[in-house]
């Protein structure tokens, strides 16, 4: 099953989970305590705690980059990828598509295709990284390591990280 749709429906689960719990609480606040209502409350408890759990594994990633965040602002100190994000953006974010290909060495045509592939579809090779990303509601910074990952791919496929973390 894809993550993302899995993400989706552990959500749905637990908000089913928490209604089941609120109307079995309800149950027993009007009096009305069987020992089928019991059961579903510990039930959809026990589901609750099972399924945050899952969920925490699947953020895994998110977790780990906002915990090391909030280390590094209660020990004042700097993120090194944070420095990397501003140094990249700074430097090519005005850059056009062109002068990119031709600065990696990337195939600019190749390139094109595989972007629209990703549902990034670039006007022309004269606009801007600022401006492709703009157009296409993309984020600069993962639309510049879309380029890089696929660049990477073509001429390399047998070195790439595969690791979940490591995913665009």
């Amino acid at each position: 099953m894809n993550e993302s749709v899995l993400k989706v429906v552990i959500i749905a689960a637990i908000l089913v989970m928490f209604g089941v719990l609120y109307i079995t609480g309800i149950a027993f606040v009007l009096n009305h305590p069987t020992p089928s209502n019991l059961f579903l409350h510990k039930l959809s408890a026990l589901v609750i705690i099972v399924l945050l759990g899952v969920h925490a594994w699947l953020r895994r990633c998110t977790i780990r980059k906002l915990l090391q965040e909030c280390v590094a602002i209660f020990l004042n100190t700097h993120i090194r990828h944070e420095e990397n994000i501003d140094f990249l953006i700074r430097n090519t974010k005005n850059q056009s598509f062109q002068e990119l290909c031709v600065l990696f060495h990337c195939d600019a045509t190749f390139l094109q295709q595989k972007l629209l592939e990703h549902h990034v579809k670039i006007e022309h090779v004269e606009d801007t990284l600022k401006t492709i990303a703009k157009a296409n509601d993309k984020d600069m910074y993962q639309l510049f390591l879309l380029m890089i990952k696929l660049h990477v791919e073509k001429n390399c496929p047998s070195t790439l990280d595969t690791r979940s973390c490591a995913t665009i």
